[in-house]
């Protein structure tokens, strides 16, 4: 039984407030000569205050595995948050001064939920606040430090776990080809996949020995351990540029690995699933004041933040010796930060969390806020719109901070390379011999799918087979209002009306599509003329490194 320790409010505090509330209300009579009906008024008016403050403050029991949320209001239900239901935390211990007078500290802590719900809890009135605050710091860095938990053992529990569930999986469509290619020509298909006889005796035993295999895996890893913690003391040890590499092409190989089955890894509870974060230098920020002035140098009231595209992460902004958010940081004075997240997801589900992320980083921003400015490359540019769509919705503060969004090669209205993909799809499942085949397309996760015509809020998708063949039924999502916008589309043509600028685009994405033009008039984004630029020459990912690029960025946003 986990010890848990009580955190109550402090009466006396409450005590005093009623009593000072009383006392004024007392004054007032004797000195002004209040009626009988002003000093009732006063004091309903002290006690309603202390009410709300009963109301407001709850009772906290915590402990390593949950915390306890027990409400002093009677019909407040009290709820119980584990800890591994946490996505991350945040701290506001910011002082609130009036005319240079410090009058109290902020003392709040706000959480996500992996469920998307957000909860805050106020903590300047609870007893031992200070431990309090302690306790929810080291939760957040924990959380925050979820790179340095992903070592040798949990990467090879994640992909165990994957090569286990690829094996069943691998077994049930080849006895399913087997099934249909070893039936009665003429006969109907039986819907089961399933073969008769000795066959299905044989792929019974595969799925058996595979399941008894997984079972036993956290038995081998747990003996496995000491010798991984070894090499990964020795790893420590190495040169510094050696374990960098290391770093950077391990992150590559997560990244894309989420891209193509992060919705999988989420539902499944994989530990190699990426959770959404706000990065410098290949590092979690932690979401409190203090952190963020140590770590964000210079420390500016000019906001970039950057957004990566699909299978890809924060540090591969970095191309080529080149990284826009740290070349825009030294030239216009910018603090840079990044966001990491799983790009296998749904679009839609990714900019809500964006969304929320960002209106706690812009609320605990350590300097006063002038500007707010997104970079987003490919994906990144639709989970940034589908940000700001949701800020909107829920009346968010940052987005009346945001002074401009960017956007490089994103595929506004859809990549040809999906489409296709989804052609693929069809063709195979017309003939029952290939039909089983086209399991294999639809490995592939809900923010590939997206891209067919660029999914960003849930109505685009809800309620639709996303492996189906459908036209473009989107509704329309303007930009943001008030927020100038502007886009990049590159092209590995060289010149205007080029077939591969027309076609090809980027390799990627086509021209019209990262410039937001499209042939049904309420889906065009209108971007003004002077907003868009077409780079000849350049494919999807020299826009992050290209010279003439980053012209154009610090141009518009000089």
């Amino acid at each position: 039984m986990p010890e848990v320790t009580k955190y109550d409010p402090n009466w006396r505090l409450y005590l005093w407030l009623l009593i000072g509330l009383l006392l004024l209300t007392l004054c007032l009579y004797w000195l002004i000569g209040f009626g009988v009906g002003g000093c009732l008024l006063l004091s309903s008016l002290s006690l309603m205050v202390f009410a709300y403050l009963l109301y407001q403050q709850p009772r906290l029991a915590v402990n390593d595995d949950s915390i306890h949320v027990l409400y002093l209001h009677p019909f407040h239900r009290a709820e119980t948050i584990e800890i591994d239901q946490i996505d991350w935390i945040a701290l506001d211990h910011r002082p609130v001064s009036l005319a240079g007078i410090t009058l109290f500290r902020r003392s709040s802590v706000i959480m996500k939920l992996k469920d998307e719900q957000l909860i805050t809890i106020q903590l300047l009135l609870l007893t031992d606040k200070h431990k309090l605050e302690a306790y929810f710091l080291a939760l957040s860095n924990k959380l925050a430090d979820h790179d340095k938990e992903l070592f040798k053992l949990k990467d090879l529990h994640g992909f165990s776990q994957l090569a286990i569930n690829a094996t069943l999986g691998l077994t049930d469509l080849v006895e399913a080809m087997h099934q249909n290619i070893a039936r009665i020509p003429g006969m109907p298909v039986p819907e089961t996949g399933k073969t008769n006889g000795v066959s299905s005796l044989v792929y019974k035993n595969i799925k058996a020995i595979t399941a008894l295999t997984g079972g036993g895996i956290d038995g081998l890893l747990a003996q496995l351990s000491p010798l991984l913690n070894k090499d990964t003391a020795a790893e420590s040890t190495s040169s510094s540029s050696q374990a960098n590499k290391v770093s950077f092409e391990r992150a590559a190989l997560l990244s894309a690995l989420n891209g193509v089955l992060g919705d999988y890894l989420v539902t499944s509870n994989n530990p190699m699933h990426i959770p959404m974060r706000f990065r410098r230098d290949g590092h979690s920020l932690k979401l409190n004041a203090s952190d963020l002035s140590e770590a964000i140098q210079p420390l500016s009231g000019k906001l970039l933040v950057l957004v990566h595209g699909l299978c890809m992460n924060d540090l591969q902004w970095q191309r080529k010796g080149h990284d826009h958010g740290a070349a825009l940081a030294r030239d216009l004075g910018y603090s840079t930060v990044y966001l990491r997240y799983n790009s296998g997801q749904h679009i839609s589900t990714n900019g809500r969390a964006f969304s929320a992320l960002l209106e706690i980083l812009v609320k605990l921003w350590p300097a006063p806020l002038e500007e707010l400015v997104i970079i987003g490359h490919s994906m990144g540019g639709l989970v940034s719109r589908s940000a700001a769509h949701y800020a909107q919705e829920a009346g968010y503060q940052w987005l009346s901070k945001l002074r401009k969004m960017l956007f490089l090669g994103s595929p506004h209205h859809g990549a040809p390379l999906e489409r296709g993909g989804n052609w693929i799809d069809t063709i195979l499942g017309s003939t029952p011999y290939t039909a089983p085949l086209a399991r294999l397309g639809k490995i592939r996760s809900s923010g590939i799918t997206d891209l067919r015509y660029g999914n960003v809020i849930d109505e685009h998708w809800q309620g639709r087979d996303r492996f189906e063949r459908t036209q473009d039924t989107r509704l329309p999502v303007p930009l943001p209002r008030k927020v100038p916008c502007f886009t990049v589309a590159g092209t590995t043509g060289n010149r205007v009306g080029d077939v591969k600028d027309q076609l090809l685009g980027d390799g990627l994405v086509q021209v019209n599509s990262a410039l937001g033009r499209h042939k049904e008039p309420s889906l065009c984004l209108d971007i003004p003329e002077e907003r868009q630029w077409i780079a000849y020459g350049v494919n999807h990912m020299d826009l992050l490194n290209h010279p003439e690029v980053y012209t154009k960025l610090k141009q518009w946003l000089s």
